[in-house]
């Protein structure tokens, strides 16, 4: 399948990209549709999303990412694990567990307040 075919196949799902604000991002074989003016990366690439808990029942939980994952509690009663993009919001909220998580620039990506709240796997 050409561009051509793969825009006319997207525009028979979609209807007309340029009104939905849609582009194609191509990697080999594959086609991804996003949103236009939004930055891909390869987060395997670029290193692990960071994940974040709630165990503590907090009402709210600065993170330094604008992008990570919700996991809920710790596991093993975790809930599926959400990944949640900002965008260019200051404030998210995980539609699982409802923990509002706000973007506090002064951190790095993997921090958080309170610090225990980021959470990483151990290995066995």
């Amino acid at each position: 399948m050409d561009e051509q075919d793969r825009r006319a196949f997207a525009d028979r799902l979609v209807g007309d990209l340029d009104a939905a604000r849609i582009e194609f991002v191509h990697v080999r074989e594959n086609m991804l549709i996003g949103p236009r003016n939004k930055h891909f990366e390869d987060h395997m690439a670029a290193g692990a999303t960071p994940h974040f808990q709630n165990q503590m029942g907090l009402p709210a939980i600065e993170v330094g990412a604008r992008e990570f994952m919700c996991i809920g509690a710790l596991p093993p009663f975790d809930h599926p694990h959400i990944f949640i993009d900002m965008g260019a919001d200051t404030e998210a909220v995980c539609p699982y567990c409802s923990t509002l998580y706000k973007h506090n620039p002064k951190l790095g990506l993997t921090e958080s307040i309170p610090a225990d709240a980021h959470w990483h796997d151990q290995a066995a």
